[in-house]
């Protein structure tokens, strides 16, 4: 027969001194495994407890390191965008100074055979197009793609294309200004900057006539000035006329060596004569609301044999 197992421990309480009798505690079998097995539990449960917190503060920590990066690359490309705006703007600036400066200085004349050739190439017309640029809508992808690397590749790419583009403008101008060197007397007589401080209110060409409601040919611009504001040379040139005309009122007439001549009208001063030779940016008379005005403006144009040109192709300023 086999030995049934006891259902019960007893446990001796066994005191130090003999004075006290020993003591007796009888424990159920099933109460010590069930209060082992609680301990386990609860032992793996602190274990795990502890294992799932320590996964979760680093999960937390590594998002924050990577929200961390993510704001300082979207810092970053911000800044990247706004100094390519700054270098585009800059590159547009300098195309359109070196167009005018050709322009006015009949260096794209094929009849001379000056022609330095176009700044850039077909991938400036493409920038041209869209200013934003392919290249600066894939960083913003990649970036919030979490393609870093990509991002500052695309950033590398577009800013060295932006210089070359940079780097071509000015050679072209370091050519137009070599040639200008010889070009002096005839940039001097090209009536190149504005006449006075204001804003262009009327443009060349039709538009409605103030007085009398019809259309009618307006043969320059106006400037809106204050009254009595400075009126300037637009280049050098001779004084052909300097007193009142109908209704343009007090005008000066300008005739330069380019065979130009530019009318200011509507003075409120004149300070030239006839036959004085005067130099660009030289004070000629004041703003004023003479002869057929609605208020105080200049009205200024350039002529060429007689023939009324658009002052706005002429002006660098």
């Amino acid at each position: 027969m086999t030995e049934q197992k006891s259902k019960y421990f007893t446990v001796m309480i066994m005191p130090e001194t003999s004075a006290i009798e020993p003591r007796r505690l009888r424990v159920s079998r099933h109460l010590i495994i069930g209060g082992i097995a609680g301990a386990v539990v609860l032992m793996l449960t602190t274990i795990g407890s502890i294992g799932y917190a320590v996964y979760h503060r680093d999960t937390a920590d590594q998002n924050a390191a990577l929200r961390t990066e993510r704001a300082e690359l979207k810092a970053d490309l911000d800044a990247f965008t706004a100094r390519l705006e700054k270098v585009d703007a800059t590159v547009q600036r300098l195309r359109e100074f070196d167009t005018k400066l050709r322009a006015l200085t009949m260096v794209s004349d094929p009849d001379r055979h000056l022609a330095i050739g176009p700044v850039g190439g077909e991938g400036m017309m493409r920038a041209a197009d869209d200013p934003e640029g392919e290249e600066e809508s894939a960083l913003r992808r990649d970036l919030f793609g979490g393609s870093s690397a990509r991002s500052a590749a695309l950033v590398a790419q577009h800013l060295e294309a932006i210089h070359g583009e940079a780097e071509a403008t000015s050679t072209s101008l370091a050519d137009l200004s070599s040639y200008l060197g010889d070009q002096q007397a005839v940039l001097s007589a090209t009536p190149s900057r504005s006449p006075t401080h204001g804003y262009v209110t009327s443009g060349y060409g039709m538009r409605v006539d103030p007085f009398t409601g019809l259309p009618q040919f307006h043969a320059g611009i106006d400037f809106s000035a204050r009254m009595g504001a400075k009126v300037m040379a637009t280049a050098d040139g001779i004084v052909v006329a300097a007193g009142k005309k109908g209704a343009y009122g007090k005008v000066i007439e300008l005739e330069h060596d380019t065979g130009l001549v530019t009318r200011f009208a509507h003075l409120s001063k004149i300070n030239v004569k006839v036959g004085d030779e005067v130099r660009r940016g030289q004070i000629i008379g004041l703003v004023g609301n003479t002869g057929r005005s609605t208020g105080p403006h200049l009205h200024y144009e350039v002529r060429m044999r007689g023939v009324a040109q658009n002052p706005q192709r002429f002006l660098l300023e």
